[in-house]
C-alpha cells in the first residue's frame, strides 16, 4: 500500500542490533530459528504464519541461517506492513461513522469506486459480495483488511 515507506535510522539500528545480538559467533549470520526472537528484540511481534509467507526469501541457500541483509529485508517488510495496517485502521475508523466496528457496504462501494477507474460496477459488486459473505450489509475490520490488502 505505502510504496514510499522508508525505515528510519532508529529502526535500521534496532534491526542491526537485534541481528548482532543473535549473531553469537560474529559470523554475519543468524539461525533461521532465531528470527522470531530477533524481531521481538526490536519490539516487533510476528503473528501466526507470517514467516511462512516469506519462506522463499528466507534461507535461500538452505544453510539454516540468514545474513544481515536478508534479515533487514524481512524486518523492513514487516515494518511496512505494520504501517499499512495503521493506515487502514485509520481509514476504517473514519468510515465507521457510527463507531460500531463495522462499515456499511454502501460506504465501501463508494471507496472502491473512488480508488480507481479500472474497476467496473460488476467488479465492485463481486468484491463486496466476496467480502460481506454473510450478507449483513456491513464489513468489519478483518474483512476490510483482506479486501484492501488482498
Amino acid at each position: 500500500m505505502d510504496d514510499d515507506f522508508k525505515v528510519t535510522d532508529d529502526q535500521r539500528h534496532a534491526g542491526e542490533n537485534a541481528f548482532k545480538s543473535f549473531d553469537k559467533r560474529d559470523e554475519g549470520k543468524i539461525s533461521v530459528k532465531d528470527i522470531n526472537n530477533a524481531f521481538k528484540f526490536c519490539g516487533v511481534t510476528l503473528k501466526g504464519d507470517w514467516l511462512d509467507k516469506y519462506s522463499e526469501e528466507i534461507d535461500q541457500d538452505g544453510t539454516g541461517y540468514i545474513t544481515l541483509d536478508e534479515f533487514l529485508m524481512l524486518y523492513t517488510e514487516k515494518l511496512r506492513q505494520e504501517a499499512d495496517e495503521r493506515d487502514l485502521r485509520e481509514a476504517f475508523r473514519v468510515l465507521d461513522k457510527k463507531n460500531q466496528g463495522v462499515i456499511d457496504v454502501a460506504d465501501l462501494r463508494w471507496i472502491l469506486k473512488s480508488l480507481g477507474d479500472d474497476l467496473t460496477d460488476e467488479d465492485i459488486e463481486d468484491m463486496i459480495n466476496d467480502t460481506d459473505t454473510d450478507g449483513s450489509g456491513t464489513v468489519d475490520f478483518d474483512e476490510f483488511y483482506k479486501l484492501m490488502m488482498g
